[in-house]
């Protein structure tokens, strides 16, 4: 820098010599100013030595004073925030650059310019000579003008002395020009450059950052102070406004992101959950449609008292069941938002008469009074949800009930008038029991929680009783009030606005009741219909026994099949008055079947009523079904009230014909348990546990012909399972096995029925491997029947002979029938040549259209005879 500056000085020295003086470039002799340059020379040096040892060793106390001196202390060095704003930025040396350039023009335009001054200089002159020239006498005059015309006789020539002069004016302006420049080449540094080259700097990182390094790096615009009060400081806090906006919108956007996440995670976990709760839907209430349904043909058809009194105790605990199950199913239904309330018209005192019924039985268990008190004057007939009334005093007693050892229970029901068309229901049920804590009221409504769990661990109960209460009260726009005293019992309150039908009252209940009581000591159909005719459709012959003998005193006409594409077929030929389908079918399952049916050009049955008929109970089961056209749903198990009053409401008014209640006896006489002993062929069954096979079926005469049933479809059922298994259809091979369970359940293969059981859950988890290595055993259990059952082919035992031509025209009575879809009156003809020896020549056919009548399979039937 200090040669830099000598070079500069001697330069300088140079111009003023050569160019002003007009010296000659060979006449310009450093040892003329040799000594002017050994001072210069010395000073500039020593100056800068001074200055180096004082910016390099001083200590910061004394640089920090001064501004030069400061930006050579290490607290300078070490302050990057400065260090930041003081570097060299592209605007800052364009600014600079552009005051260089400008103080540079101005100093050449001064020097080009000066001709313009020169008119004013001859002036100047003109009036200075007018004004100092001396008087010589007569001369003085004479002198003057010959000044004054040597002046203006002055041209402006541009020769060594102009030149000297224009650059003695651009040195001039230069030397006073560069220190302004510097001071606003700093100032627009610091106060313009800095800030956009900080802002600049951070906006760059700024915007190549990632999503989640921009929250982190976006902080640092506090670290930038803009305090210019003009348009800088606008634009910092437009940047920072903007970085916050940015860093808000990534968080909205990433909470999004997560919560459509946690979503699609609860989805699949609702959408699981709901496949458990189908599957164990379908397989729980499967064997209890069994229990219920034949132990309702047994409280029908019994006369003795010891077997109508097993008949009630297998109801209640079936009914207790399907309780717990409908408690879960029910808090499903809560829990996806999928369960409605429904109003409907209903008679409230068939209502009381429901839930006293309920629990009645299990009061009188306990030893408790169950009292009902109701209001005389409540309309009888209301508009409200029924089904979700009874279910709510349902728990409200039940749970008095279990938490009651000794002592009553009351059931309460009064009213308040709303206006001329709705009234107040209420409803309070008090009881004597252990009452609850003040400190366990919290989780009385907690599902899936008990309160005073250690004193009430015998008590059965899931605790979500008062959990699906509560939450139906809210959706009917009510509340439960409890009022509980620990160790002398609770009393629960709750009261929901219902439309009032007629204002007719209930009157004495007690008396309603009393005669109730006396009037349904039996069953009696509501009904017969012996011109009606419904088609059932359901691939496990259990369930269309079930059916059929629940109906079996109306008299409608069923007909009966096993899969959907016979369905199809026998639509297109046969009208019926209303069709039950059955859902879960192997290869076409009942929704399927329906959608084909529906766009069937010759379907007969198109505008005939179709009912859904399943064991899959889920909450948004009957949405589906319902989506899919099906006019009404019926779950499983099979209420016989229900399925009648069903019937009552779609089959053809001209075909109902009304019954009249007896109390006499039927003219049905069933066998009883006592029968087996003396019955020979039933005895000489092998690996069947008999009693449960009745129990499952209701009488010895339907155990017998299901028996039957099952032996004759052994080979044709085990190679198809085989033949599913073999082609890896994982479907239908399951919807087999789950068949076979229940099948082998209902005539006492319990062993057989627990292996299909197994391959039926590994089938749903698709685990094929497993399978394989099961399924062995499995078909072995299952062929070993065919000797295990081989009694109940009793050909030739105690049987009258007949012709081989008297079968042959047996065979073709039943072919008319079977082409006439009256498989009845051709199971008729099937049953009565059981009662004969048949001939040795046609007993393979025999057997084979046996096996085909059980199947229901018309083509081949057909096509055999």
């Amino acid at each position: 820098m200090c040669t830099v500056t000598i070079l500069a000085i001697l330069f300088n020295e140079y111009l003023c010599y050569v160019v002003v003086d007009g010296l000659s470039s060979s006449e310009f002799y450093f040892k003329d100013i040799s000594f002017f340059n050994y001072k210069v020379i010395f000073s500039v040096y020593f100056v800068g030595i001074i200055l180096y040892l004082y910016f390099k060793y001083s200590k910061d106390e004394y640089k920090s004073p001064f501004p030069i001196s400061y930006l050579y202390t290490e607290s300078y060095a070490k302050d990057l925030k400065l260090n930041k704003k003081h570097k060299q930025t592209k605007i800052s040396a364009k600014i600079t650059t552009i005051i260089i350039l400008l103080l540079l023009v101005l100093g050449v335009s001064v020097a080009f310019f000066m001709m313009v001054l020169f008119s004013d200089m001859k002036k100047i002159f003109v009036n200075y000579s007018l004004a100092t020239t001396p008087s010589y006498g007569g001369y003085h005059e004479y002198i003057q003008q010959d000044a004054i015309n040597n002046i203006r006789k002055m041209e402006y020539a541009a020769d060594d002395a102009m030149l000297a002069f224009d650059l003695k004016m651009i040195i001039l302006m230069v030397n006073v020009g560069i220190p302004i420049a510097g001071i606003a080449t700093f100032y627009t540094k610091m106060t313009i450059c800095a800030p956009v080259g900080t802002m600049s700097d951070f906006m760059e990182h700024y915007a190549t950052a990632t999503d989640e390094d921009k929250i982190l790096y976006g902080h640092n615009i506090e670290d930038i102070e803009v305090k210019t009060h003009d348009e800088l400081q606008v634009l910092y806090e437009a940047i920072n406004e903007t970085v916050y906006a940015v860093e808000a919108y990534i968080q909205r956007i990433e909470e999004k992101q997560r919560l459509e996440v946690d979503l699609e995670i609860a989805k699949k976990a609702s959408v699981a959950k709901s496949s458990f709760l189908s599957n164990m839907s379908h397989e729980i209430r499967t064997p209890i449609n069994a229990i219920l349904g034949m132990n309702e043909m047994i409280l029908r058809e019994s006369e003795e008292e010891n077997t109508r009194e097993y008949a009630v105790n297998i109801k209640s605990a079936g009914s207790s069941l399907l309780s717990l199950v409908n408690d879960i199913l029910d808090f499903s239904k809560i829990e996806a938002g999928k369960m409605e309330i429904l109003p409907v018209q209903y008679n409230l005192g068939s209502l009381i008469n429901d839930l006293v019924n309920m629990v009645s039985s299990r009061a009188k268990e306990k030893g408790l009074e169950l009292i009902v008190e109701v209001d005389k004057e409540i309309p009888a007939n209301l508009v409200g949800d029924e089904i979700r009334l009874k279910q709510v005093v349902t728990n409200l007693l039940t749970n008095s009930v279990k938490y009651t050892e000794k002592g009553k229970v009351i059931l309460s029901v009064s009213y308040d008038i709303v206006d001329e068309e709705n009234i107040k229901l209420r409803f309070e049920v008090a009881d004597t029991g252990m009452g609850i804590k003040n400190e366990d009221l919290r989780k009385l409504f907690s599902p899936f929680e008990r309160i005073d769990e250690t004193r009430n661990r015998t008590i059965e109960g899931t605790g979500l009783g008062m959990s699906i209460v509560k939450k139906t009260l809210e959706m009917m726009d009510s509340s439960l009030v409890v009022d509980s005293k620990y160790g002398f019992g609770s009393i629960f309150t709750f009261g929901v606005n219902q439309k009032v039908v007629s204002w007719n009252p209930i009157g004495d209940f007690k008396e309603m009741y009393r005669e109730y009581i006396d009037s349904v000591e039996r069953y009696h159909e509501s009904f017969t219909a012996p011109e009606a005719e419904i088609l059932v459709v359901d691939d496990t012959e259990m369930n269309l026994t079930v059916i059929k003998n629940l109906l079996k005193r109306t008299q409608i006409k069923i007909t009966t099949l096993n899969s959907g594409r016979e369905t199809i077929d026998l639509v297109t030929k046969k009208r019926f008055d209303v069709i039950f389908l059955d859902h879960r079918m192997p290869n076409m399952d009942g929704i399927e079947t329906y959608e084909v049916m529906k766009v069937l050009p010759n379907n007969k049955n198109k505008d005939v009523p179709v009912i859904a008929l399943t064991a899959n109970a889920v909450s948004g089961a009957r949405e589906e079904y319902m989506k899919h056209g099906f006019t009404d749903y019926l779950s499983k198990p099979i209420n016989s009230i229900q399925l009648e009053n069903m019937l009552l409401h779609y089959l053809p008014p001209e075909k109902i014909q009304s019954v009249s209640i007896s109390n006499g006896k039927d003219d049905y006489e069933p066998q009883s348990m006592a029968d087996i002993a003396g019955d020979s062929l039933l005895t000489r069954l092998k690996d069947v546990d008999l009693k449960a096979g009745i129990n499952n079926c209701g009488d010895v005469d339907t155990y017998t012909q299901v028996v039957k049933d099952f032996y004759i479809s052994i080979d044709g059922k085990a190679d198809a399972i085989e033949g599913f298994l073999k082609e890896k259809d994982l479907r239908n091979y399951t919807v087999l096995v789950h068949a076979l369970k229940s099948s082998a359940r209902l005539i006492g293969a319990l062993d057989l029925s627990k292996m299909a059981e197994e391959l039926e859950e590994l089938g749903n988890k698709g685990d094929y491997i497993a399978i394989q290595e099961k399924n062995d055993v499995m078909i072995a259990k299952y062929l070993s029947y065919k000797d295990s059952l081989a009694a109940i082919d009793n050909s030739g035992v105690d049987k009258q002979p007949i012709s081989k031509d008297e079968v042959e025209n047996a065979f073709k009575d039943i072919k008319e029938l079977v082409e006439a879809y009256d498989y009845d009156t051709a199971d008729s003809i099937m049953n009565m040549l059981e009662g004969y020896n048949i001939p040795d020549g046609i007993k393979e056919k025999y057997m084979e259209v046996k096996k085909l009548m059980v199947d229901v399979n018309r083509d081949k039937l057909l096509e055999i005879l």
